[in-house]
C-alpha cells in the first residue's frame, strides 16, 4: 500500500533527526517530483535593489535560490572543473568508493597542491579517530553493517529507529571539508566550493534514485544512512585488509583458542594483486571476523594497531594529488609573479598577455575617439 507524501516526509525527517549529524546535511532530500534529467548549474538571476534617495538608478544585485547556504553566491561555480558525477555504459551514476570530500579537492579549482602538506595530517588524524570509533563500537558496527540498511523499509519505523541508533555513534561530527575549514587549512570559499562539488554528486544520486526506484523514499534514506558511515566503512575495511597479512600471527600471540579464532587464523594471506580476488578474500575474512566474541574482535584490532610504529598512522592513507591537467596552482610564487606553468609543460606569461590585451584596448579606444571626432567635425 502506497504511503502518502506527508507520511513519507515525516518518517524521513524522523530518521535523519535521530542521527542528528551535520554530515547528513550534505545529502539533500529528493525532489517531490522525479527528476527527468541531470540537474544543471543555473547562474544566479538578478533583481533590482530597493530604490535609494539618490537620483542615480539603483544597482542590480545578484541573488541566489540557495537559501540554505548564502555562501554559494561567492563560490566560483561557473569555473570549469571535473564533476564527481560520472556515468557507466548504462547511463547510471557511478557510486564513489573513495571519500567524495577527498575527490572533490582534486576537482576544486580553488585548491592547489601546496595545501596538501597541511591537509595530510588531518587525513591521518581523521582515520585514527574513525579506527578508534569502530573498535570502541565494534558490536554496533557489525550489527549496523550486516545487511540491515540494505533490507530496511521506510514503512517499518521501529526498525528504522533501531538502525539510526546503531549508526549514531559511528558518524563523524564533521565532514572533512568542514574540519579543514575550521582548522584554517581551507578558506571559507575553498571549503564551500568543496562542499558544493560533493553536494552536486550526492544530489545527483538522490535525483536518480527518486526517478528510478520503486520505493524512492526508502532507497534515498538507505543512501543517506550508508553515506553517513562512508568514512567509518573505509576505516574498518582498511583495518581488515591490514589484518589479513598478519591475523594468524596475532591470534597466536594473543593466545586465542576458540574455534572461531582458529577459523580466522587460517585466513592469513598476502593481499591478492587481482582486485576482484582481493575483494572476495577480504569479504571472506570479514565474515569470519564477525563470528568472534566481541572481546576477541576488539583485542585483535587493537593489537593490530599497536604493532604499527605509530598506532595512529594507518598505512592505508596515501599522499593525495589535488591537481589535474587543467588546474593551475595560483599559490605558486611564480604564478603570482605572472608566470604559469601547466602540468603539460606549457608556460604562459600572464604579464605579457595582459600587456598585449591592454595595448589592444588602448588602440580600440583611440580608434573610437577618432571616429567620434570625425562625426562632430562634419557640417
Amino acid at each position: 500500500m502506497k504511503m502518502n507524501a506527508r507520511r513519507c516526509w515525516l518518517m524521513a525527517g524522523l530518521a535523519i533527526g535521530v542521527l542528528g549529524n551535520t554530515t547528513l546535511a550534505q545529502v539533500a532530500p529528493p525532489p517531490t517530483q522525479p527528476a527527468k534529467e541531470e540537474p544543471k548549474y543555473v547562474p544566479p538571476t538578478k533583481e533590482s535593489a530597493p530604490a535609494k534617495p539618490a537620483a542615480k538608478p539603483a544597482m542590480q544585485q545578484p541573488v541566489t535560490t540557495h537559501k540554505q547556504d548564502n555562501r554559494i553566491a561567492t563560490l566560483p561555480t561557473s569555473t570549469p572543473y571535473p564533476k564527481l558525477l560520472a556515468k557507466d555504459e548504462n547511463g547510471k551514476i557511478v557510486r564513489l568508493t573513495e571519500l567524495p570530500d577527498i575527490l572533490a579537492l582534486r576537482s576544486n579549482p580553488t585548491v592547489g597542491q601546496k595545501s596538501v602538506t597541511a591537509i595530510m595530517p588531518v587525513l591521518y588524524g581523521r582515520r585514527a579517530r574513525f579506527e578508534r570509533m569502530v573498535i570502541d563500537n565494534l558490536d554496533l558496527y557489525w550489527m549496523a553493517t550486516d545487511g540491515r540498511i540494505e533490507t530496511m523499509s521506510l514503512s517499518d519505523i521501529e526498525n528504522l529507529t533501531k538502525i539510526s541508533e546503531m549508526i549514531k555513534p559511528l558518524v563523524g561530527r564533521t565532514t572533512l571539508s568542514q574540519e579543514l575549514q575550521s582548522r584554517g587549512i581551507l578558506t571559507r570559499t575553498q571549503a564551500g566550493m568543496n562542499e558544493h562539488i560533493v553536494n552536486e554528486y550526492k544530489q545527483g544520486v538522490t535525483a536518480e534514485i527518486q526517478f528510478e526506484a520503486e520505493d524512492p523514499m526508502s532507497e534515498v534514506l538507505k543512501f543517506v544512512l550508508e553515506d553517513s558511515i562512508h568514512e567509518t566503512n573505509q576505516a574498518y575495511r582498511a583495518m581488515v585488509a591490514e589484518l589479513s597479512i598478519q591475523v594468524g600471527d596475532l591470534i597466536k600471540e594473543l593466545g586465542f583458542t576458540s574455534s572461531a579464532a582458529m577459523e580466522v587464523a587460517q585466513l592469513q594471506r598476502p593481499l591478492n594483486e587481482d582486485r576482484d580476488t582481493q575483494i572476495a578474500e577480504l569479504a571472506e575474512l570479514d565474515e569470519a571476523l564477525r563470528k568472534l566474541d566481541l572481546e576477541e574482535g576488539i583485542a585483535l584490532f587493537t593489537a593490530m594497531r599497536n604493532q604499527r610504529k605509530n598506532p595512529d598512522i594507518s598505512p592505508a592513507i596515501h599522499t593525495i594529488d589535488v591537481m589535474h591537467d587543467r588546474k593551475v596552482d595560483i599559490s605558486d610564487s611564480k604564478a603570482m609573479q605572472g608566470t604559469i606553468t601547466y602540468p603539460d609543460g606549457r608556460v604562459v606569461n600572464t604579464s605579457e598577455a595582459a600587456a598585449q590585451h591592454n595595448e589592444k584596448l588602448r588602440k580600440e579606444a583611440e580608434e573610437l575617439e577618432k571616429q567620434k571626432e570625425g562625426k562632430t567635425s562634419q557640417p
